[in-house]
């Protein structure tokens, strides 16, 4: 058989050179457009929304009870009996513990004895001024018919006078001998202490046999009991300057105890000092830790769990607030992690966000205001009107630059 001749296969050749070069550029077609896809970013997109932005200002504090008493000594005593023990409910009044009063019974009876033995001199230095007094008179009337001479009636006044200064000292010295027995029947009555409120016993500080020293010789350790109303504790919080304004006595304060749970605790602000207490530069956090200026808040709380909760447990107070006027706001999460948008807001800080125009993300600078949780004011820098990329957990940062698409959005 015969092959083909030349002209023949010709079409052949250039029909397939023609579909070959027809899938190489479908291929290189369908490799552009799926390079094209992966360089859109999917976004999602918020408009920054006017919210009269809810914050909440935090400070740590003390736990302690609204009436707590230190109770000291009145005088200084061995304790002879202890009446109560720690944990045990008291009434005002009830006895507590008794110190020993021999000595004081003692110089009782010495001073009694003294004080009855004036009143009997002064019943008779009454009965000798009335003497006088009668002779005094008996004389002034003789003198006057001649019949005694003046010397003797100046004897009479002598005597009279000295009997009256005798009758007088002597009521002096009952007044005093009074007052002696009234200060030792003072100290004996001191030497059983009461309880001068209804409370709890938080503790006992002595043992029966150690001696009571009174808190006015200033000796470290005269406490012999505590007592508290455990009925109500207060938080003691200081904040600082920045924050102390926004808050007034009345206010509503949730306070967490984390040594318990997180369930928070309401209460109401009772008093925000109005001198500062200063603490040096480092000692603490907060405006302590800088040297600035804190203010002490005192808030109420009703002690529902009394068997839990204990005076000297840290907490932490959380104050909110509402400011008064709707401002900007973006979510939290728009804020990029790059030059300052970490930073403590409320001070003019500056941060930054991705703003979408025309498909593409860029970087754009905002003045940061107050912030909560979930949104931050923004002073400066947006409009309503501005599409902010909110990027999804876990995503990769996006780039400024970067062309995007949106696939959710949210009107403020």
């Amino acid at each position: 058989m015969n092959s083909p001749s030349t002209p023949e296969r010709r079409p052949r050749r250039l029909a397939i050179a023609a579909g070959a070069l027809a899938l190489c550029v479908l291929a290189l077609g369908l490799l552009a457009t799926r390079n094209t896809v992966a360089s859109v970013a999917p976004v999602a997109v918020v408009n920054p929304k006017l919210d009269a932005l809810p914050t909440v200002i935090f400070a740590d504090g003390t736990l302690s009870y609204r009436n707590e008493l230190a109770m000291t000594a009145e005088v200084l005593g061995a304790v002879e009996e202890i009446y109560v023990r720690q944990g045990d409910e008291v009434k005002r009044g009830q006895p507590l513990m008794k110190l020993r009063s021999q000595q004081y019974e003692a110089q009782l009876a010495q001073r009694e004895a003294g004080r009855d033995g004036e009143v009997a001199s002064l019943e008779v230095n009454r009965a000798a001024r009335e003497l006088a007094a009668s002779k005094l008179r008996r004389f002034t009337e003789l003198r006057k018919q001649q019949l005694v001479s003046e010397a003797d009636l100046d004897e009479a006044r002598a005597a009279y006078r000295q009997a009256d200064a005798e009758y007088r000292q002597g009521g002096t010295r009952i007044q005093n001998q009074r007052a002696l027995v009234d200060e030792v029947q003072d100290s004996l009555h001191k030497s059983l202490l009461r309880s001068p409120i209804d409370g709890t016993v938080l503790s006992i500080d002595v043992s029966a046999g150690e001696t009571a020293v009174p808190s006015a010789l200033s000796f470290s350790g005269s406490t012999v009991a505590r007592i508290a109303d455990t009925s109500v504790l207060v938080a003691t919080a200081k904040l600082g300057e920045y924050d102390v304004w926004k808050i007034r006595p009345g206010a509503i304060a949730n306070v967490v105890v984390p040594a318990f749970d997180e369930t928070p605790l309401q209460g109401t602000v009772r008093s925000v000092s109005m001198a500062p207490t200063r603490a040096a530069a480092g000692s603490g956090n907060g405006a302590a830790a800088t040297g600035a200026a804190s203010y002490e808040v005192l808030i109420d709380i009703r002690n529902t769990r009394r068997a839990s909760l204990r005076t000297g447990m840290t907490c932490r107070v959380e104050f909110p607030s509402r400011k008064a006027a709707p401002v900007l706001t973006v979510p939290i999460a728009a804020l990029r992690e790059d030059g300052d948008a970490t930073a403590a807001a409320g001070k003019g800080n500056t941060g930054t966000v991705l703003v979408v125009r025309d498909g593409i993300a860029s970087l754009r600078e905002v003045q940061l205001g107050e912030a909560n949780d979930s949104r931050q004011e923004i002073r400066r820098g947006l409009s309503a009107e501005d599409l902010i990329v909110v990027p999804a957990s876990g995503q990769p940062s996006l780039q400024p630059g970067t062309r995007v698409r949106v696939i959710s959005y949210e009107r403020g």
